[in-house]
């Protein structure tokens, strides 16, 4: 009798759970994309002391917002802007990990919506440009994405213009504004950094030394050209 009960209620309960999700199988829960970005004071307060922790999770979140529950969401479709808030504020947390200039610069930068990309400049200038001689790398990768995705090269010149005193960087990091200067045809101003870049440093390696020659004697043609045209 205790068995036919058991089964009774097993089978009762089968039913309610059939019931349940026949009625709610077409119900979908309403899910963002990039999640609202929270106050800077309950980030602090939330992370309990140990910031370290919370910056990593968070960034999790943040590299997994709208691939979750079985979704795969396309970049262009991403909230720019909100992605930006939370870099900064990440950033709050820890701004010596490379952790978000990383998914800025080779993961968010693919999106469709190539003007999304103003976000992502933006971004990677404020987190490197008081420190190039630390943080170049994600300069170096603003310039690229500035100059070939967004096509700006007033853009690029702003975020190269730090590279040249970016102590202990590798001299094409250094001599990246004087390219940018080139695309924008101011051969003066590229052959200036070029020199400036030979006489302030140390050190430098033949190959180095004799492509920086080249580069000003090739700028200074140039001009002398532009002069006698005119």
């Amino acid at each position: 009798m205790k068995f036919i009960r058991l089964y009774g209620f097993l089978l009762l309960f089968a039913v309610l759970q059939l019931g349940f999700w026949w009625q709610t199988k077409d119900v979908l829960p309403e899910m963002g994309i990039v999640p609202d970005v929270p106050g800077r004071v309950a980030v602090k307060a939330l992370s309990f002391g140990d910031e370290e922790f919370y910056f990593r999770m968070l960034g999790l979140d943040i590299q997994n917002a709208g691939d979750t529950f079985g979704r795969f969401t396309e970049l262009y479709k991403y909230d720019f802007a909100k992605l930006y808030a939370w870099f900064t504020l990440l950033d709050s947390l820890d701004n010596k990990s490379d952790y978000m200039p990383f998914l800025a610069s080779y993961y968010f930068s693919q999106t469709q919506h190539v003007k999304d990309n103003i976000h992502v400049v933006n971004y990677l200038y404020e987190h490197s440009a008081s420190r190039p001689e630390k943080k170049y790398w994600w300069l170096a990768q603003a310039v690229y994405i500035a100059q070939h995705k967004l096509k700006d090269n007033d853009l690029a010149l702003k975020m190269a213009e730090p590279l040249e005193k970016a102590e202990n960087a590798p001299f094409w990091v250094r001599q990246l504004p004087a390219f940018v200067h080139e695309k924008r045809g101011e051969m003066e101003d590229a052959a200036r950094i070029i020199q400036n870049i030979q006489t302030n440093s140390k050190n430098i390696p033949d190959g180095e030394l004799r492509f920086m020659k080249y580069f000003v004697d090739e700028r200074i043609k140039h001009l002398d050209k532009m002069q006698n045209k005119q």
